[in-house]
């Protein structure tokens, strides 16, 4: 009786969990999830400051690690608790059908299969954690966040990139199909250990949500531990399991049950492939790359007129590197003081003009040149006076150039330019 209980209350966790993703999905979807979400608000934030005593007042964006959503954990629980309690008093405390454990596994099976397809194609098309441009190369690794770290590592190896979206892909489409799923659980389980160590190790602030993922792959998997546990562990033979499909009667429901099966499967099969795409050809690393971009040493910050005194040449506003984005858009100015910034560029290539704002002398507009070997020369006011800068490509960077050997005869272990 207690076990029955139990799965009904793990039922209500799972869906009220979920919800309103499946329903986001359908046709005008997404204004019932924001009213969704509106009413879960209207419930998290006053159970917060009587429960916690806490005054929400920070809303996921980003992160789904907040208070609010430690919070609204405490919510879904204690609402399945209550709606396990109610279901369980109605049914009479009789156990949960095969029936309806059949559509609850398969409602998991959709879920997660849809979101780790999604999480597949991000990384077998490296849009998820792209490859460390200029402006991310120009910072020292002391400078970076946990999280900043393991995007670094992770983009700056695409092949080990796509080998992780491969088995997060093919653990998901393996999902859709009964005679697949405990293979499909199976692959994600160690793909989704992993994750989660790294979101927890590395403090990205998805570990309450990619915990979730795990547990629902656990649970797809759980039902055949005996099982494995004989084949495995104990070396004894085991019986197929009947995979009871419950089968609608009606012809017609049938037909309309198999297209929709279709539709997911390629909604969440071919969507993210597109979306995919379309982000890498925009941002991504199929995006037109800007001619200028790169990593540069400042060989010369030298002012061509009165700046009132001021220390420039050798002083610590001097500028030292600048890494321009592959696109051109951004960089980020690194001074000799140690200080440095990230600011929007633009290019200006008929009128060869740089502009960019800094909080030190406002908007800077620089005339540049740009000679065969690829130095630039900017000239123009920075601060009390004019200033010509010359910069110097320093070229591939080891950590994306140095590429893959077979043989390698000696460790190259190296952490910082020769």
């Amino acid at each position: 009786m207690i076990v029955s209980w139990w799965q009904r209350v793990g039922i209500a966790y799972v869906i009220l969990y979920c919800l309103p993703g499946p329903v986001e999905m359908l046709p005008g979807g997404a204004s019932i999830g924001e009213a969704f979400e509106a009413v879960e608000r209207a419930i998290v934030v006053p159970a917060g400051r009587w429960l916690f005593g806490l005054t929400l007042t920070i809303f996921p964006r980003g992160s789904g690690d907040t208070t609010y959503n430690y919070v609204e954990l405490v919510v879904q629980l204690a609402l399945a608790a209550i709606i396990g309690t109610a279901w369980h008093g109605v049914r009479r405390g009789r156990p949960v059908s095969p029936r309806t454990r059949d559509h609850v596994t398969m409602f998991i099976r959709f879920m997660l299969g849809g979101i780790m397809l999604s999480y597949g194609w991000a990384k077998l098309i490296p849009v998820q954690m792209p490859a460390p441009g200029p402006e991310r190369l120009v910072g020292t690794v002391g400078d970076m966040s946990p999280m900043a770290l393991l995007w670094t590592f992770m983009g700056a190896s695409l092949p080990y990139q796509m080998f992780a979206g491969f088995a997060e892909a093919l653990g998901g489409v393996l999902l859709f199909w009964r005679r697949t799923t405990l293979l499909g659980a199976l692959i994600l389980c160690g793909a989704l250990v992993n994750v989660v160590a790294l979101n927890f190790c590395y403090d990205v602030p998805v570990k309450l949500y990619s915990s979730h993922l795990l547990g629902m792959a656990v649970v797809l998997v759980a039902p055949h531990l005996p099982r494995l546990a004989n084949l495995l562990v104990l070396n004894r033979p085991i019986a197929a399991v009947e995979l009871q499909p419950f089968p609608p009667q009606r012809p017609w429901v049938r037909r309309t049950a198999l297209a929709a099966k279709v539709v997911i499967v390629l909604f969440y099969g071919v969507g993210p492939m597109v979306t995919g795409y379309q982000v890498a050809s925009t941002y991504g690393f199929l995006a037109p790359r800007h001619a200028l971009g790169g990593v540069y040493r400042v060989t010369a910050f030298t002012p061509t007129g009165d700046h009132g005194g001021a220390p420039l040449d050798g002083g610590p506003r001097r500028w030292v590197r600048i890494a321009v984005s592959a696109s051109g858009t951004a960089m980020v100015l690194a001074r000799a003081d140690g200080s440095k910034g990230v600011t929007p560029l633009t290019i200006d290539p008929e009128r060869r003009v740089w502009t960019f704002p800094t909080s030190e002398d406002g908007a800077v507009r620089l005339e540049y040149r740009v000679a065969d070997n690829g130095v630039v020369t900017l000239d123009g006011p920075i601060g009390t006076g004019p200033v010509q800068v010359v910069l110097t490509p320093e070229g591939e960077s080891q950590l994306l150039g140095r590429g893959f050997h077979w043989i390698n005869e000696v460790p190259f272990n190296r952490w910082i330019r020769p």
